[in-house]
Parts: structure tokens; sequence; C-alpha cells
């Protein structure tokens, strides 16, 4: 397989920004077969991520918010100060990818995966033709479209909550290809139009999410990786006209967010805060000591654990690489036979376009240094330096081939084995959550006909899956059930059994407690509490509602059945078609992949996430939302214990005849003696606790103990009030045979 990368030619071409590659109007090379090298390896990529899962993967969070404001207020496409969603009126397309796949249909989640799919193969494509701009290799091309889809560092490119960012990131992107493409024009008319174009593709790049701002000067970046800073003015300037099309679509943007800003409380505000340049004093280093880093090696760190730890069998991916190499071969060859191109491999371009990698990746994740929380998470936060990334790898991979053609071959075959790898196990993650989300949905529909009229809807939560963002806290619920039923419902209350806890949280994660009385629900906010930096305040007081005014669902009381559910014939109030949607998720079969977190064995290995960002829902009542340690290349999910009764349920396949062992880490703690005060039980049985170390414990677990099937594991201790009202931070807890 041959990368084509000869020494570069003389750049003696007039005028200097018509490069042979690159056919104007006029050329007439065959544009079907040039196109075709960049659109069809991608294509294929989506194809093998998509393969083994299908359709799916539904909503998770913010999708089922949206859903049901299109419920209650009908399909809007903008989120202007007018909308149901004035908050998001700086980014006024935020809404427009979900307005589109609601449009097309309104009963399941098939356009919305046809849009991520479009979304993907749009930055695949234009991110190989940049590279065949600045390389005039159809090798690093078809590479680079693989890459850029299968880069590892971001852990929110394949859930619907980011559908609107990856549509903003390809819209930017290609922008930046036809305005490149424009810039080959010798009709200046040609030019100009073109160029309107890319720059109007740019704005609603901007209005769709304002991160893309930063990106407006991919093209000016391309001409300095494949001619140089000198060259690279000099066409800037002879194409001015073009250059000042482009900025305009950025400067628009500019211009309505200066306009936008005073009229509402933004969201952008809200997580910025008031003094945001000081916060980028403080947080600045943190461009290069996380987001230079992940980018560059902490993503390839965990993709490379993911594929030794997380599969049961390579098969799939041993194929689906396999047809990658081919596909790969086989558009070189047909890219041979066209014989016009010109190649440039000079160090000097490498170096270019590494230095322009890196730049692109650092303002990809400038825009999250103004939020604390932000730097915690990789969700959202690399997708946009993922395509400096990747001309950074390709650079690499460039100079690789000019020192050993076989280390470049090698090189590039591991980042598609373990990028693709990392991709179908971040697919895989968050189609298990849809399975759990639809199990719930699916007992919701069978036990609940929508009639609530002006009634509050308590659901009585005895499988504790109702207890993380994840799995349907505030809008992420009352959507998901207005799309349902087609209705708002707005009024839901959750209470856990039976701990009785109360869904609602307050600004330091704690629960409230509901109370049932002969003649009213009573929903008691948490406590007072206080801390260094947060002084006692009273609570609200409480929520009472009235028996006559509710209408009381009870779901988790039998094993969920997540394998072979029995949907229930007289369901009533929900869409058909919309509940035939979440059937066909719940019932969804994994292809072609084993994992190891889907088995059920006599191990429990648990903490709150296991890969950065990837958050696993929490079973069980009393923590608070997953915390992440954020280190270079190891990070640390804790959750802290918010209630003096917390637990974990979970499910297990135990030899009877064997006594366990459980081990765990407390990392923190609130109170000063954690082993006098805290009682760990295991289906309602006390445990014999050693502690040792700072927070460590260990229990033997006697046979037959533990329950084939659903297990609770509790843990008991005082909360500290003068301390936030917390008690521990647990790390994780893990389960096996006795040695």
């Amino acid at each position: 397989m041959e990368l084509k990368m000869s020494e570069r030619p003389s750049m003696n071409t007039s005028p200097p920004f018509l490069t042979p590659e690159h056919p104007s109007i006029d050329d007439p090379r065959p544009l079907a077969k040039h196109w075709l090298v960049h659109i069809l390896p991608a294509t294929v990529v989506i194809f093998l991520l998509w393969l083994p899962f299908g359709f799916a993967l539904t909503g998770l969070i913010e999708e089922w918010g949206v859903l049901g404001l299109f419920v209650q207020h009908g399909v809007f496409f903008l989120a202007d100060t007018s909308s149901p969603l004035p908050l998001h009126a700086m980014r006024p397309l935020t809404v427009f990818p979900h307005a589109v796949a609601f449009w097309l249909d309104n009963n399941s989640f098939f356009f919305w995966h046809v849009l991520l799919m479009l979304a993907l193969l749009i930055k695949g494509s234009t991110v190989s033709y940049i590279i065949k701009k600045v390389t005039g290799s159809a090798g690093l091309a078809i590479i680079a479209s693989i890459l850029v889809i299968v880069y590892p560092a971001d852990t929110m490119q394949l859930s619907f909550r980011g559908l609107h960012i990856n549509w903003a990131l390809s819209l930017a992107l290609l922008g930046s290809a036809i305005f490149m493409h424009a810039l080959s024009q010798r009709r200046k008319l040609h030019g100009c139009l073109l160029s309107v174009v890319s720059s109007a593709l740019f704005a609603s790049a901007c209005f769709m999410y304002e991160a893309s701002l930063l990106l407006a000067c991919i093209p000016a970046l391309i001409l300095f990786s494949r001619d140089g800073l000198k060259l690279a003015t000099i066409q800037i300037t002879q194409k001015l006209a073009e250059h000042a099309i482009w900025a305009a679509g950025a400067l628009v943007y500019v211009i309505y967010a200066i306009r936008t800003a005073p009229l509402i409380n933004s969201y952008q505000a809200s997580v910025a805060g008031t003094d945001w340049l000081t916060t980028i004093k403080v947080t600045y280093p943190k461009l290069f000591s996380v987001g230079l880093l992940r980018s560059t090696l902490g993503g390839w760190f965990d993709a490379v654990r993911i594929t030794a730890q997380e599969y049961s069998s390579y098969g799939y991916t041993v194929i689906a690489c396999a047809i990658l190499f081919v596909v790969v071969a086989t558009f070189l060859k047909l890219d041979n036979d066209t014989k016009t191109d010109s190649v440039r491999n000079t160090f000097s371009v490498n170096i270019r376009l590494a230095i322009s990698g890196i730049i692109l990746i650092l303002l990809g994740y400038f825009p999250f240094l103004i939020s604390y929380s932000h730097l915690l998470i990789s969700q959202r936060t690399f997708l946009f330096a993922t395509p400096g990334a990747a001309l950074l790898v390709i650079a690499l991979l460039s100079v690789a081939y000019g020192a050993s053609r076989i280390v470049a071959y090698l090189c590039a075959g591991f980042f598609v084995a373990v990028g693709l790898s990392f991709q179908l196990y971040q697919f895989h993650h968050y189609v298990e959550i849809s399975k759990v989300q639809a199990s719930v949905l699916n007992e919701v529909t069978e036990k609940f006909d929508g009639n609530i009229e002006n009634k509050t809807l308590l659901i009585l939560d005895y499988g504790n899956r109702l207890d993380y963002r994840w799995m349907f806290i505030n809008e992420s619920l009352t959507g998901s059930l207005s799309f349902l039923y087609n209705k708002p419902v707005r009024n839901v209350q959750v209470c856990h059994m039976p701990s009785r806890h109360w869904q609602h949280s307050d600004e330091l994660g704690r629960k409230g407690k509901c109370v049932e009385t002969a003649e009213n629900w009573a929903f008691q906010y948490p406590t007072s509490v206080s801390g260094p930096g947060f002084p006692a305040s009273a609570p609200p007081p409480d929520l009472v509602i009235p028996k006559s005014s509710i209408v009381t669902l009870e779901i988790g009381k039998q094993p969920e059945g997540l394998e072979h559910p029995t949907p229930a014939s007289n369901v009533k109030g929900s869409i058909p078609e919309r509940r035939a949607s979440i059937l066909e998720t719940l019932n969804a079969k994994t292809r072609f992949i084993n994992f190891r977190d889907s088995i059920v064995n006599d191990r429990f290995d648990w903490t709150f996430g296991k890969w950065w960002s990837m958050e696993i829902p929490t079973h069980g009542t009393g923590w608070r939302e997953t915390e992440w340690d954020v280190g270079k290349f190891h990070h640390q999910p804790t959750a802290w214990k918010v209630e003096k009764e917390a637990t974990l349920v979970f499910e297990f396949a135990p030899d009877q005849s064997k006594a366990y062992e459980l081990n765990g880490t407390f990392n923190i703690f609130a109170s000063t003696s954690p082993s006098s005060s805290m009682i760990i039980s295991l289906n309602g049985k006390v445990l014999p606790v050693q502690w040792s170390g700072a927070g460590d414990f260990q229990a033997r677990i006697e046979a037959g103990a533990l329950t084939s099937g659903t297990n609770t594991l509790e843990f008991n201790s005082p909360t500290d009030d003068t301390y936030y009202g917390l008690s521990a931070r647990l790390a994780g807890v893990h389960i096996a045979p006795l040695k």
C-alpha cells in the first residue's frame, strides 16, 4: 500500500493558491473519482461503527428535555429569546438538528442516527480534503479521514446529547473546505460565490455552538502548512476579497452575541460566571496539562487500556480493520491510476502541519477554560480539539514514512485499530444506558395510562434506578414521559423505596425525604447544613400534596427482565409507535462483539466510572453525582455518601459453596473515626469489616450470603452537618471469591 509521499516539487505555480491536486471547474479530471477518495473511507468507518449496534441508541439526558419541549410547544428550529429555550439564545441553532430529526420522524430516533452519521461523514470527508490539500497524499488523506472519526480523546461523540456539537464542528470544517476550494478558482465570481457559501456555513456553525468561532483560522493554517508563512501571506493578500467574505461569517456571529448577551441570562453566563477573565487566568495551565496532553497522549492511553480490558473477543475489530485496510489500498490504487497528483512531503511541510495541529488543539479546547466543571470532564470538551490532533498525528506519520515505510504503516494501523476499538466501546456504553432507560420506560408504560389531568404523578422507585443524571432526573423524566404520551407531563415526583429518599436534591447533591400520611404525601427538603464558606440556611417548607391530587405508580418491584421483557397486551395511553421504538431498544442485541461488562459472573468490580467521563449510572441510593480527580493519564471517579444509609444494587452469579471477600476504599471521611461509625451490610446481614490504611476496608462474605441475581450492599454511617452534610467518599468496591 503506497502512501505516495515523494519530494515536494517547486511551488512556482501561477497563481500560487491553485494547486494541481484540486482541479478547477475547467479541469476535465473526473470529479466523481476525486471525491470518492474523500467520502467512501469515512462511510465505511461509520458503517462499521453502527453495524454491531444498529439503531438501538435513544435519548439519554438533554435530548429527552428537548423532546418534551417539542411535545409541549410544537417543533421549533430556533432557540432565540422568544423561544421555549431562551437560555440558549446565544446559540440559536443549537436545537436545529434535533428539530430536523423530530420533524422527519417524531416517533423514533431513526433520523437522529442518520443526522449523527451524516455529521461524522462530513467531518471525515472534509479533513481528508484538507490533508490532501496540504500534503497532496491520498494515503494520508484517507488515514486522516478515518482518524478524525475514531480519535479517542472525546467521550461524547456517539451520543445524541452532542448532536448539535458534532454538526457545528462538521459545518465549520465543511465551510473551511469549501473556502479552500473557492481560493483555487481562477474566476473571481466563482471564488466569491463559493466564499459566501463557506462563510454562511461557518456562521451557522457558530450560531449552533459558539466554540466554533475560534476555528475561523483553519484556512489560514492550511495555507501556512502547505506553503509557509511568506507565501500564505501573499496568497491572502491576492485573495483579500474572498478572505474578507470568510471573516464576515465569524463577524456576524460576534455582532449577534454582543447584542444578545445583555438581553438574556444565558447558559454561557451561568457556566462562566461574571468574571471569566479571572477564571481563565487561573485555568490556563489546564490548556496544556489537560487539553493538549489528553488530545495527544491521554486519549490513546485510555484507548489502549479499553482495548485490553473491555473486550471478550477481538474478532469483529480485526475484521473491521482488515476491511479498512482493503478500502485504503483500493482507493490508493484508484488514485495512482490518475497520475496527476503532486505530492509534497518535505520536512518543513510536516513541521508546519504539526504546528498547525497543535494550534488547533489549543484553540479547540480553549473555550472550555471558562468553566471549572468542564475541565473535569472529557465529554464535548475535546470534540473541537480532535481535528487538530488528527493533523498532528498525520504529520508524525508522514515523518515516520520518510524514515521507514513499515514503521509508518504499523503506526497507522495501530492508531486506526485502537481508535476504532475505543469508539465501539463508547457506542456500547451509551447503548447500554439506553437499554436501562428503556426498561424503566417500558415498565412505566405498562402500568401508567398517561391519564394524569392536573394531578401529580408520584413514582415509587423500588428498583432504585431513577437516582442519577443519566437516569431521568428532572427534565429528562418529564421530557421522556411527554414524548411517550404525546402530551405535557410536568408534575412528577420520585421517591426511592424503601429508603424513601426524594429524588429532588439541593445544591450540595443531598436528597430530601418522602413522608406518607393518611391524607398527604409530604416531600421534605434536605436539612440545613453548613461547611467552610457555606453558612447554614433554613430549608424551604415541605412540599405537601394531598393524595387526592396524586396518581401513584410503583416500578421496580419485580426483576426488570432486561433480557426477556414481556410487553403488556393492554397498554393504553402511550403512542404505540413511540413505545415500539423503546421496545426495540430494550430487545436490541449487540452483534459480533462481546464486552466483559455485559457478563454477570461471580465478581463485582464497582467504581462510579471506569473511563474518564463515561460514568456508569449508579444503581442505588444515597450517593452524590460522580466526581473525577483528573490526573495526567489516570482519572479517578468517586462519589460522596450523602445519606446515613446508602446502597449499591448489583447483579451477581455466585458459587453458593464458596466464600467471598469484599474490598473497597473510602478515600475521604467527613468524620475522624470511620471504622467505628461505618456499618456495612450485604442483603441485610452485617459484615465483619476490618479497616486498614487510609480508608481501605475488607470483609469476609460467608458462603450463601450472596444471591444469584440482585444483591444490595448497604453502607450505614452518620453524615456531618458541619461539613456540607457529607459522610465519606467512596472510590470503589470489589467482591471476588476468597482465595
